[in-house]
Formats: C-alpha cells, structure tokens, sequence
C-alpha cells in the first residue's frame, strides 16, 4: 500500500463549500487517503456534522482509510485552525484545502505523491488555476508565479529574497512530507489569517528546499481572504507582523538604501490599513489619509485599470 495522504479540508461558516471539496477528494483514484475536516468556530457546525459523516459514507471508496472531524468550539483563526487540523492527522504526506477548493483531476494526489517520492524535497508547489464565479478558469494569477521552470533553477537564497518582495507561492497547492513540521514545527502562530508567507519565510531561513511540480493541480476559488485585491483590517494586522518579524530585520537587497526601503514598504503597508479600516474612519481622517497617502490611492487606481484590461 502506498504512503497515506491526509487531506484536511477548513472551513469556517462555509458548510456548503465542504461537500464541494469532499466529492474532489472522493474521486480520487490514489488508495490510501485519510480525510480530515476542520471547522473553525461555524456557529452551527455541530448541527451539520452527522449529515457531513453520513455523505462521505454514502459516497467513499475501500481508498478512504480514516475520517476525522475536528470542531473546534470558539474561532480562532486560520493558523490555529490548521495546525489542531495536523495534529489530528496520521499520513506521511498532508495536503491541505479550503471549502469550496479543489482537486483538479482524479490523479491529482496520485501525481503529488510521485513527485515526492521520486524527489529530495519536503515540501513542494503545484499550480493552481482560479475559478471565478462565473464558473471559468483563470490560469495566470497575479499572487502566484506562472514560470516554474524558473523556480526550479532558484537558489534557496533567490527564494528568500523573491519572498522578500511578496509572495510569490501559492499556499492551496503545497503538499507536505511530515518531517518537514517534525524538523520545523507547524505554522507559527503569531498570525491569525495567513499562515504560509511567514512559513516559508521561515523555511527559507532554515535553508529548506522547495520543489515545484508544473502542472494544474488545484482550483482555487477566488473568494478568498486576499483573492479580491481589497484587504480587511485583520489581513493588514498580520502582513505588518509578518514585515516586523520576518522581512524587515533580515531584508538586506538594496545594501545602505534598505531603511529608505523600508519606510516606503511601512508607508504603503499603512495605506492599505487604512483602507481596509477605511469605514471606521471620521471624515477629517480620510481626508488626511488621501493626504497622506496620495501617490498610493494613484498607484491604486493605474493598478485597477490594468487589472481591468487584462480581464
């Protein structure tokens, strides 16, 4: 028997979403799959558990090895959501996916599991494609780099410092070899929304090596947390701890210009907080903050507008 994948499943107030995700996993042809689902804190969750258990056994194959529901009574965000997720798991191999994602074909873990057992990595990305909600396909996404070919001929040091900049990797298409936490720990949490930019951060302090695997593997739906371009006040919070802890004390590209660096990066971090707290503001803070923030709103609106041709 092959090495088992537990595919955990988040949710949190998206209880339809799960049953999306579900039959992709369900279709899966790979033989030795463990299912876990998470849900953060859905304040009726606990009313929809026996119908989500008596789904997956109405619809499972001999492949399916273990099922666990992990509720976890008070929300506490994504980060601790997937880490009590992984703690809960007993595959080699961890896959993780967001309610209403995806697997994109039915050999989808099978071609996972190739890549990683035929290869000297812990961790490795596929790609992703975004499915809007019209139902089409988008295949290349601002957040995510398109040209692995690239990636692959990267230095563990390119890798960091193109995560310097942003990042670049998309997090609903890695799959994890549990040693990698054994060695590294889980997520850290001191972020609630984002747990991947500061993960792989950390990583690449560690001197990780990533590996890519060039095929579509995942459909993302594009209702995420960062997938609109407008960003709530909690993403901000945890972007700011990520740039603090992560990024500014270790970020050295632009030699004795880096403190010019980074009070830009600080100010358009500011920025977009004050967009995503834009409703709360008073009306003479939002006229400062078009002051303040002038070039950035511009850069905002010329982003919006190519944005806009490109669709």
């Amino acid at each position: 028997m092959k090495e088992m994948v537990s595919v955990i499943i988040l949710s949190y107030k998206n209880i339809e979403g799960i049953y999306e995700t579900l039959e992709s996993v369900l279709s899966q042809k790979y033989d030795n799959i463990e299912i876990v689902i998470s849900d953060d804190g859905t304040p009726d969750f606990a009313e929809n558990i026996s119908k989500i258990e008596n789904y997956i056994e109405s619809n499972k194959r001999d492949n399916i090895k273990n099922t666990v529901i992990n509720a976890i009574e008070v929300n506490g965000g994504t980060v601790k959501n997937i880490n009590s997720a992984i703690k809960r798991t007993k595959g080699r191999y961890i896959k993780v996916l967001s309610a209403e994602d995806r697997l994109s074909c039915d050999d989808a873990l099978d071609k996972y599991v190739e890549y990683m057992e035929n290869s000297d990595v812990y961790i490795a990305f596929a790609k992703i494609r975004g499915v809007t909600p019209d139902g089409s396909y988008k295949y290349e996404l601002l957040a995510c780099e398109s040209n692995y070919d690239m990636l692959k001929s990267y230095t563990i040091e390119d890798t960091r410092k193109r995560l310097f900049k942003r990042n670049f990797l998309p997090a609903p298409a890695w799959i994890i070899d549990r040693k990698l936490f054994e060695e590294n720990g889980l997520f850290p949490e001191d972020t609630r929304l984002i747990e991947d930019y500061p993960y792989w951060l950390y990583l690449t302090m560690r001197g990780v090596k990533f590996g890519y695997i060039d095929e579509v593997l995942i459909d993302y739906r594009m209702s995420g947390v960062s997938s609109g371009g407008r960003y709530g006040e909690m993403f901000m919070k945890d972007m700011m701890v990520i740039y603090d802890k992560y990024i500014f004390p270790y970020d050295k590209r632009f030699g004795i210009f880096q403190p010019v660096y980074n009070c830009m990066k600080r100010a358009g971090l500011n920025f977009y907080m004050s967009q995503a707290r834009w409703e709360k503001l008073t009306g003479r803070q939002r006229a400062f903050a078009r002051i303040k923030y002038f070039p950035f709103f511009l850069l905002v609106k010329w982003q919006e507008k190519v944005n806009d041709k490109k669709k």
